[in-house]
């Protein structure tokens, strides 16, 4: 499951997806950040630096609705989530791009509404 947020055939950056996406480290919140950066300074299409953002964001979501993550993790995740969706923001170029960044942010008031009594809840 893992796979879809692997662009390129990185093992570093897939290390560090698995690493968050399980909560395997959850007392290093700085693999979320390399992580994040990783494609920053990349040569890439507007197109993959809009999917590689949009699989990050995934990622972080799906992290924070997993209530087997621990709860710190989850608030971690949560609280570098809005990276990617900013990162998202300075590539709309169109309506279409737009409409997709709306969705995602819609996901994520859904998405956070049903977990937000386990993330207030001390772990």
């Amino acid at each position: 499951m893992i796979n879809q947020y692997m662009v390129g055939n990185n093992l570093a950056t897939e290390k560090l997806a698995t690493k968050i996406r399980s909560g395997s480290d959850p007392d290093n919140p700085m693999l979320i950040k390399i992580w994040l950066e990783h494609y920053q300074m990349a040569d890439l299409p507007l197109e993959q630096f809009r999917a590689i953002h949009h699989q990050q964001f995934s990622l972080l979501l799906e992290t924070v609705i997993d209530e087997l993550v621990p709860n710190h993790w989850r608030k971690t995740c949560l609280d570098h989530i809005y990276l990617p969706l900013s990162s998202l923001r300075k590539l709309v170029t169109d309506e279409q791009s737009q409409a997709q960044l709306n969705s995602l942010f819609n996901e994520l008031v859904i998405c956070t509404s049903y977990v937000e009594k386990s993330l207030s809840n001390a772990q």
